[in-house]
C-alpha cells in the first residue's frame, strides 16, 4: 500500500503525463490539420485539456464564488499580457477586457474592471540576506526562506532591480513565484533544496542570472489559465448562459495560443506525432489503471484518479488513423 508521499507524487505525475499528452496531441494536430486524423487529434487535445481542468479544478472551484473565478481569469490574462511579446500581449489584454464584458451578461456577477499591468512575482535567491531586508520581510509578513549563503524570497521585477542596485547577488530561480510556493507546500525540504540548488547553478551560469526557462514559464501560465477558463465555462453553463456564450470566444482565443505554444514547430520529414500522442495517452491510461485500483487512500486522491479514468479518451480513434 502506497503512502501519502507516493500518492501525491502519483498525482503530480498524472498532471505531467496529461500535459505531455496535450503537447503530443497539438503536434499531431499541426501535422494532420484538415484531415480526419487532424480532426481526431483536435478532439483529443480538447479532451486532454478538459481532463487537466477537472484534475486541478474538482474540489476547488466548487468552493469559490463565480465573480472570484472571473477575477482570477482576468488576473491570469494580465499576467500573460505582462509576459508575452507584442501581438500576443495585446491579445491577452483584450481577453482580460472580454472576460469582464462576459461577466456583465450574467446575473449579479459584479466584477471589477481590469487593473493596471500585473505585478509579476518571481522566486529569487538573494545573497547575502541583509538584516534590514530580512526585517522588512518579517514586518510585511512576506514568506522567505533562509538557504545557502542568503535567502529565497518573492520579489517583483522592480524589487529585483533594487536589490541588485544595492550590491546584492540576485538569482531568479522561479519566473512564477507560485511554482516556488507550490513546491514549498509539499513539505519535502530535501526535494525543495535540491531544486533550489539545481536552479541556482543554472542561474549563476546564465548571463541574465535566471535559472528558469522562459518558454516553460509561458507554458505553465497557459496551462494554469486553461484550468481556470474551463472551470469558469462549466460554472457559467447553469445559471449564466449568456455569460457563458460570451466566454466561448475568449476560451477559443486562449486555446489557439495554447496550441501554438504546445506545438511551435512543424514535424520533420518522416515524423508522425500521431504515434507520439498515442503512446502518451497509453501511458496516461496505464498510470490511471494502477492508481485507481491502488489499495489504501491516505492522501484522499483515489476519487481524482477514478474521475479522470472515467472521463474516457480518444485512443481507439487515434489508433485507427495511425494504422
Amino acid at each position: 500500500m502506497a503512502g501519502i508521499r507516493a500518492e501525491r507524487a502519483a498525482f503530480d505525475d498524472l498532471g505531467e503525463r496529461l500535459r505531455a499528452t496535450a503537447a503530443a496531441s497539438a503536434r499531431a494536430l499541426r501535422a494532420h490539420r484538415g484531415t480526419p486524423a487532424g480532426e481526431t487529434a483536435d478532439q483529443h487535445l480538447e479532451h486532454v485539456l478538459d481532463r487537466l481542468a477537472t484534475l486541478y479544478g474538482q474540489g476547488t472551484y466548487e468552493n469559490l464564488r463565480t465573480p472570484d473565478i472571473v477575477e482570477a481569469a482576468v488576473g491570469n490574462e494580465l499576467r500573460l499580457a505582462a509576459t508575452l511579446p507584442g501581438p500576443d500581449a495585446a491579445a491577452a489584454a483584450g481577453r482580460a477586457r472580454a472576460l469582464v464584458d462576459a461577466a456583465r451578461r450574467g446575473t449579479r456577477l459584479h466584477v471589477r474592471e481590469p487593473g493596471p499591468p500585473a505585478r509579476v512575482a518571481r522566486g529569487v535567491h538573494v545573497a547575502p540576506l541583509r538584516p534590514e531586508v530580512e526585517r522588512s520581510l518579517w514586518a510585511a509578513e512576506e514568506p522567505y526562506l533562509r538557504w545557502g549563503d542568503g535567502g529565497v524570497l518573492i520579489a517583483g521585477d522592480d524589487e529585483v532591480a533594487a536589490l541588485r542596485a544595492a550590491g546584492d547577488e540576485v538569482s531568479v530561480l522561479f519566473l512564477d513565484a507560485d511554482e516556488l510556493l507550490d513546491l514549498d507546500l509539499r513539505d519535502d525540504r530535501p526535494a525543495l533544496e535540491a531544486e533550489l540548488a539545481r536552479r541556482q547553478a543554472v542561474a549563476r551560469a546564465a548571463p541574465d542570472g535566471v535559472g528558469d526557462s522562459p518558454a516553460r514559464h509561458v507554458l505553465r501560465l497557459l496551462h494554469g489559465q486553461s484550468v481556470v477558463l474551463r472551470n469558469l465555462r462549466d460554472r457559467l453553463a447553469g445559471d449564466h448562459p449568456a455569460a457563458r456564450a460570451a466566454l466561448v470566444p475568449v476560451l477559443a482565443g486562449h486555446r489557439a495560443l495554447h496550441e501554438r505554444v504546445l506545438a511551435p514547430a512543424a514535424p520533420g520529414p518522416g515524423e508522425d506525432p500521431l504515434g507520439e500522442a498515442i503512446e502518451a495517452e497509453r501511458a496516461v491510461q496505464e498510470h490511471l489503471g494502477r492508481w485507481s485500483a491502488e489499495p489504501g487512500d491516505e492522501a484522499g486522491l483515489r476519487p481524482k484518479f477514478r474521475l479522470i479514468a472515467g472521463a474516457g479518451n480518444h485512443l481507439p480513434a487515434l489508433e485507427r488513423h495511425h494504422r
